[in-house]
């Protein structure tokens, strides 16, 4: 075991962050008032292959490891969040199960796109009465000739306006639960899929969230992801992925806040000192940088986990980096806050923006509650099995 990243990875790693420091930081104030991410900005995420880190190669993406991609989230996440939703959130929730489970003409027709950037897509699972308890969906599909009919309701789906393809879970049977949910690629343009109304969140301004509403929608047979009644389990597969980059995103946008933090306690004089030699502070910035560095341990290893392809031990792991990192920077979010005061509580500076748009990352894909029970399930198996009888 060693903790060198591969020499490979370091000029990855290296080139994220010139990209992330000269084309992307220098619009986060511009975006957080406008809402909008400037074209050229979006132009240069296409060219730094930022819309498909871990799609393979032979669809047009980086064909990056799962570390490799999350070293480049890492870089991402010192940016606005728009960034982030807009071509990260793409390579796992928008594309892996067209990746994974799509018939090679579906996966043929849309990978490629989405990869480029060229194509936004959307994870169409949560509803208003179905968050957690995903096996609750209500959006039905039922067959009808060579095609499915999908009616129902999506809510809070990221990137909804702008994406070309959506990945829709609905159920065929809603009393099977989990066994009768089943997953669909469909086309935004498909007859009956319309987008309802706009929700504005507390953060993330320049990405959009909204309502996608099903009326007599027909998909295609063959846009069928998986088989019917493997619904719910591909959306696990990708939550995996999702949970896996947030757990560095969380790593990424940390380290930022930890940076502010370090250049101000060690140039602001308090009562005849620098902040940085009081020992009050020093603790915090101990307590701030131990458990940054922890996370990004727990980060790495999930990564590392996902690419070995052991299916159990990447869901506990991403569920593990996802909780730790989650919770993590929303500690040092409000340390970081307040270390600067009242300023860091203004809109003057980006600690409050950050602060925002990190809260969120405790229940999207998963909350950390739900993030508990995985870790406690992993928990009592590995317990038990390292003391059962030989």
């Amino acid at each position: 075991m060693h903790f060198q990243l591969p020499d490979d990875l370091l000029v990855l790693q290296s080139r994220m962050r010139d990209f992330v420091r000269s084309e992307l930081q220098p619009h986060d104030a511009a975006i957080e008032e406008t809402g909008r991410v400037p074209e050229h900005a979006m132009a240069g995420l296409r060219r730094m292959g930022l819309f498909g880190t871990n799609t393979p190669k032979q669809f047009g993406g980086l064909g990056l490891s799962m570390l490799g991609s999350c070293l480049a989230i890492e870089e991402l996440a010192k940016a606005h969040t728009a960034f982030y939703y807009l071509s990260g959130v793409n390579v796992h929730i928008g594309s892996k199960a067209i990746e994974f489970f799509a018939t090679p003409e579906v996966r043929d027709r849309w990978l490629p796109e989405l990869a480029s950037g060229l194509v936004i897509g959307a994870f169409a699972l949560t509803e208003p009465n179905a968050g957690s308890d995903a096996a609750r969906i209500q959006t039905t599909a039922r067959r009808d000739g060579d095609h499915y009919v999908l009616d129902g309701r999506k809510t809070y789906i990221t990137n909804a306006p702008v994406a070309g393809v959506f990945t829709v879970f609905a159920t065929l049977d809603p009393a099977a639960g989990a066994k009768g949910i089943t997953a669909f690629a469909v086309d935004a343009k498909t007859p009956g899929l319309t987008i309802g109304r706009l929700i504005e969140m507390a953060a993330g301004r320049g990405s959009e969230h909204a309502e996608v509403i099903f009326e007599n929608c027909r998909v295609p047979r063959q846009n069928l992801l998986g088989q019917e009644g493997e619904g719910f389990a591909i959306a696990m597969r990708c939550l995996d992925a999702g949970r896996t980059h947030w757990g560095a995103y969380c790593v990424g946008a940390a380290s930022q806040l930890l940076g502010y933090a370090l250049d101000h306690v060690a140039s602001r004089e308090t009562f005849g000192r620098k902040l940085r030699d009081h020992q009050g502070i020093e603790w915090q910035i101990a307590d701030m940088a131990s458990s940054l560095h922890a996370a990004r341990l727990v980060a790495y290893e999930a990564a590392w986990r996902y690419d070995q392809g052991d299916a159990a031990a990447r869901t506990a792991a991403a569920a593990l980096s996802k909780y730790t990192g989650a919770e993590m920077v929303q500690r040092i979010a409000d340390m970081t806050m307040q270390l600067f005061g009242g300023a860091g509580y203004s809109r003057d500076l980006p600690i409050e923006r950050i602060w925002r748009e990190t809260r969120v990352v405790r229940i999207l894909d998963g909350t950390s509650e739900i993030m508990r029970q995985i870790i406690t399930r992993n928990a009592f198996r590995t317990h038990e099995r390292r003391n059962a009888p030989t």
